[in-house]
């Protein structure tokens, strides 16, 4: 392709920042991007590959929801590889683009001078980009993943930093780059820091995934919230964050943590916040939050640290429930679980161009679908129910919309990251991205009409525009003009105004007043119940040096029937301690009646920092604690006085859900309050439960209290018959080392199917008992029973086993079937597939035996040995190089290709519940990648690894090694999940080194010693694995 001639940008001279900036280009393209009709009229399905690719054919891939139309705005060669966008008052769109995105994941030429932040404009109205230029090109914007134009200044989310520019005469070259806040981590990562959105407050909003970890100031300084606390992954703050300040940094406050990759949030007119949030891949647990100020969003265990999948007392039986922790007190429920996904750019629609079921709504972006979807609320309670509603889904699997921006017109624009895949640190495209126009009928000419912000009248209807950078010129004029009061009273005091009208002329009058004095009043006897909340949660942001407004406005509330007014009140207590404020919570704990998780937890947020004043004043008005909803409140307290009404709670269980419940919220407390607790349980012999309630006693329990208490132990020997089979039954034998259960521990790792529980059962019983009664129950088994010792002992990576193992699998005489056993098991240990490897290297003549042990060592978790046998089977391949290319256009058959599965992948993967759960599930990753995608993650593994999948090697004090992936960690320990699906606990203390490894746990190159048949069934298999529609 002949790219078009690209012209330097006249301008003046900005000598600060000329050194960092290429001169700003306009690049003058006459795209060829056809009209709508043209597109419409292609049958999408019937293209090839190659012609599915190109932009001219984009628009034709599209469904549409009805009344929408739809115009590829921009494409390659003008601009490639979008991340975020945003429009500006003008209607110009900008664009973080990231070819530099995983420069240590791939072999895609680098970008030497840096990636772009570019300005594309419409010039003829015919809702395609005519125009682009270079506003900043550098190293400091590679791979960046938020942009919002805000006036003069130009906010970019690029971890380390959260970056602005000002460019004060408005001519598009920044005279300045400051720095917001620096220090985090997540550089080149997606779960780093994310966009800045303006607040309906005149106050920037932000977030990062859980790879931030920190905020510190540009001088280095961690930053502290307005309540002095630390913003840092740690204990009082976990993973995912979203922030407030002001523009220049101040007044910071954290708004909610604990999520997984929140990657960005929006707000409405009211100063509600929405969100979405990424599961750990393949679990099915995607959502979308309705974030509840200050609260916990259960990613990780609160109190430890520990991910979902650490095993814990009641946890919810479904992975995508369990995932976020919603059995534990203190964690927010989730507005709307989505299954899987790749979820990215969100906003809240304020336009009303678009069909009326999405004005003022969620409008939200995943990639991993191939859709732009919404999410229409409806009040639940005291939180929100919501379903889903498409705008936008295409057949083309390489959309990938990264971001949706509402433009001056009330259009919508997309920003297309245009892949083979998305997430998992992949990028197999540097040549192509798209941005599309979503407009709605009628609407097909992009014409931008300016707004007037030269009176009062103008600006306040501009406040209400659909587009953010717009509302915030008038947001500034407003807050900066005296002369606007007036006005500003007027809509807010006249009952005909349209809510959000008022709402937002309610925020810069707090704002200009700095508190709320005349305005609460307003807000609060209006008959409109979004203006009553505000009024609420107006006043908990500018309460004022005595919160007399605050108390007053939460005192009304008490006597409310409006849950979401109960729900703020609540949360406006959180940093007031007072006598009235602790009368005030018992009045709201009063009003809950049960049934409503989102209330329960407004209360929990209420109470948390101030929990024995809070429980106390509750308990002064008699409630009836045996009713259900004192036993919600019980169970949600933080107070140590709540404790002996957990004990009762216990002793009275009806079921063993509501006992797993309250020794759960045990965890809660501190360990010396609640030890005592436990300790009775186990003793318990009258309880009608009693089994149940020693079980989950005995689960929670810490463990160096079992191992120095003579008592304890007793009672354990005495009741670990009844507890036999169980996981609490391992963790008890391990921790009290109760050496007459180790035969009784191997019967079951013998006959288990659960390799976890096997390989525990295993070590735990060798631990006790050592090599020699190992053994010795070898020579006295029959074959089935030898064949299964030999295969258990995969799990123990010990001297006199390997050396054994090694006797068996060179020992001519024993059955091949033996054999092949230990040589299994061999390349499961380190110094086992060291000796395998050198074994098949010598056997010049590549025996079947030696294919069999080579393609074995394929699927072995030191990365050396997986090379050097594929290596291996490559000198002894016959046939030709493998094309995959060639490979994507042959018919396969799906299924073959399961068993080509379960052969070569199943041993890492689980499909709909059956492989090994070690790598990412892949229930649904045919619409994840498209078939390059799929066959690029099966030849080249590294260039795509899925975060939380990264590998480690990792050397123990004992001088043992293992490699895998850390699947959780907390203060003191962390826990390791291997190859063959297993997961061993190690102490931090233990670990001698740990070593990342910088390439993928799964086999590189496996294509290679593939037939190409297979290898096109595999393909078919993989590509059928989607959600049913």
């Amino acid at each position: 392709m002949q790219f078009p001639p690209i012209f330097r940008l006249i301008s003046k001279p900005a000598p600060m920042l000329r050194p960092l900036l290429l001169s700003s280009l306009v690049l003058l393209l006459t795209a060829c991007q056809p009209e709508p009709t043209e597109e419409a009229s292609i049958d999408f399905s019937t293209l090839s590959e190659a012609d599915k690719r190109l932009p001219e054919h984009a628009a034709a891939s599209f469904t549409l929801h009805h009344g929408l139309g739809l115009q590829t705005f921009a494409s390659e060669p003008m601009m490639t590889n979008p991340t975020n966008l945003d429009v500006d008052e003008r209607g110009r769109v900008w664009i973080c683009e990231a070819q530099n995105y995983r420069r240590f994941n791939h072999d895609h030429p680098e970008r030497t001078a840096g990636d772009r932040i570019l300005i594309m404009e419409d010039l003829d109205q015919d809702g395609r980009a005519d125009t682009a230029k270079v506003f900043y090109q550098g190293p400091e914007v590679n791979a960046a993943l938020g942009i919002a134009k805000l006036g003069d200044k130009v906010y970019v989310a690029a971890s380390p930093n959260l970056l602005v520019f000002t460019d004060a005469d408005g001519d598009d070259v920044p005279e300045h780059l400051d720095t917001l806040f620096t220090g985090l981590s997540g550089v080149d990562h997606d779960h780093g820091v994310h966009a800045v959105v303006f607040g309906p407050d005149g106050k920037l909003y932000f977030n990062f995934g859980n790879e931030g970890k920190r905020l510190r100031l540009k001088n280095g300084e961690l930053a502290r919230d307005l309540h002095g606390q630390v913003v840092e992954e740690g204990k009082t703050f976990r993973q995912g964050m979203i922030f407030r300040c002001n523009p220049d940094g101040s007044e910071l406050e954290i708004m909610g943590h604990n999520f997984r990759n929140n990657f960005e949030v929006a707000l409405d007119p009211f100063g509600r916040m929405w969100q979405s949030d990424n599961d750990d891949d393949g679990n099915e647990g995607t959502r979308i939050n309705y974030v509840m100020d200050y609260g916990n969003y259960g990613y990780h265990d609160e109190i430890t640290g520990a991910a979902w999948q650490q095993a814990r007392v009641g946890m919810d039986p479904e992975i995508p429930k369990r995932h976020w922790h919603l059995n534990d007190p203190g964690v927010v429920p989730n507005l709307l679980q989505t299954g899987s996904g790749s979820p990215t750019g969100i906003l809240v629609y304020e336009g009303e161009s678009l069909p009326e079921v999405f004005h003022g709504q969620m409008i939200h972006c995943e990639p991993g679908h191939n859709v732009v979807r919404s999410y229409p609320v409806t009040p639940d309670g005291s939180g929100y129910a919501a379903r889903i509603v498409n705008l936008m889904k295409s057949e083309d699997q390489w959309f990938r919309p990264s971001d949706v921006c509402t433009a001056p017109d009330g259009s919508l624009f997309v920003s297309d990251w245009y892949d083979s895949g998305v997430g998992g640190h992949l990028m197999a495209d540097i040549e192509r991205g798209r941005v599309y126009r979503l407009y709605g009928s009628g609407a097909e000419k992009y014409q931008v009409t300016p707004p007037n912000l030269k009176t009062p009248d103008g600006a306040l209807a501009a406040l209400n525009h659909p587009n953010q950078a717009t509302r915030h010129l008038a947001y500034r004029y407003l807050a900066d003009t005296p002369e606007a009061d007036n006005a500003l009273r007027a809509a807010l005091s006249d009952r005909s105004t349209p809510p959000r009208t008022r709402a937002r002329a309610a925020w810069v009058l707090a704002e200009r007043n700095d508190g709320m004095e005349q305005v609460a009043p307003l807000l609060w006897n209006s008959d409109n119940r979004e203006l009553q909340e505000l009024a609420l949660r107006m006043a908990r942001q500018y309460p004022g040096a005595n919160h007399e407004q605050l108390l007053t406005l939460i005192e009304q509330a008490t006597s409310t029937d409006n849950p979401a007014l109960l729900r703020e009140a609540a949360l406006g207590l959180r940093y007031l301690n007072s006598e009235k404020a602790n009368a005030l919570f018992a009045r709201l704990a009063n009003r809950y009646t049960g049934n409503d998780r989102w209330y329960l937890e407004a209360l929990g947020i209420a109470s948390d920092r101030y929990p024995s004043e809070r429980y106390a004043a509750w308990l002064a008005t008699e409630p009836d604690l045996a009713q259900s909803p004192a036993r919600d409140l019980v169970w949600r307290s933080r107070a140590p006085e709540a404790i002996d009404t957990y004990e009762r709670y216990l002793q009275d269980a009806e079921s063993p859900a509501e006992m797993a419940r309250f020794f759960r919220a045990l965890h809660f407390q501190a360990p010396e309050a609640a030890e005592p607790v436990i300790e009775r349980a186990i003793f318990n012999e009258n309880h009608p439960r009693r089994q149940e309630m020693v079980r989950y006693a005995l689960a929670s329990l810490d463990p160096d209290r079992l191992q120095n208490n003579r008592r304890l132990q007793q009672r354990v020997r005495e009741i670990m018959p009844e507890l036999r089979g169980s996981d609490v039954w391992l963790m008890v034998a391990d921790n009290a080392k109760l050496k007459s259960e180790a035969p009784v521990l191997l019967d079951s790792a013998l006959v288990s199917a659960d390799n976890s529980f096997r390989e525990r059962a295993a070590q735990i019983a060798y631990g006790l008992s050592g090599p020699e009664y190992y053994l010795q129950r070898y020579r006295k088994a029959d074959a089935t029973e030898q064949t299964r010792l030999v295969d258990l002992a995969r799990y123990l990576q010990h001297g006199p086993i390997i050396e054994w193992l090694k006797e068996l699998r060179t020992d001519a005489t024993a059955p091949t079937a033996l054999r092949q056993t230990a040589t299994r098991s061999l390349a499961n240990m380190w110094n086992g597939m060291a000796f395998l490897l050198a074994e098949i290297r010598a056997d010049t003549a590549a025996s079947d035996d030696s294919r069999y042990v080579a393609r074995v060592l394929t699927q072995a978790w030191r990365s050396d040995i997986r090379e050097g046998a594929i290596s291996w089977l490559g000198e002894h391949r016959t046939g030709e190089e493998v094309d995959l290319n060639a490979i994507a256009r042959m018919e396969g058959d799906p299924g073959r290709g399961g068993g080509v599965f379960t052969e070569y992948c199943a041993a890492c993967h689980q499909v709909n519940g059956q492989g090994v759960r070690f790598g990412p599930k892949l229930d649904h990753i045919g619409e994840k990648l498209d078939a390059g995608g799929l066959l690029a993650a099966i030849a080249y593994p590294s260039q795509g690894i899925g975060f939380g999948y990264e590998g480690y090697a990792f050397t123990l004090a004992d001088g043992s090694q293992l490699v895998g992936y850390i699947e959780s960690q907390t203060e003191d320990q962390l826990t390791v999940r291997m190859m063959g699906g297993v997961s061993r606990v190690l102490e931090k203390s233990a670990i001698q080194e740990r070593q990342p490894l910088g390439e993928s746990l799964m086999t590189e190159g496996l294509h290679t010693i593939m037939e190409e048949q297979e290898l096109a069934d595999l393909l078919a298999y993989l590509q059928g694995l989607q959600a049913i529609k």
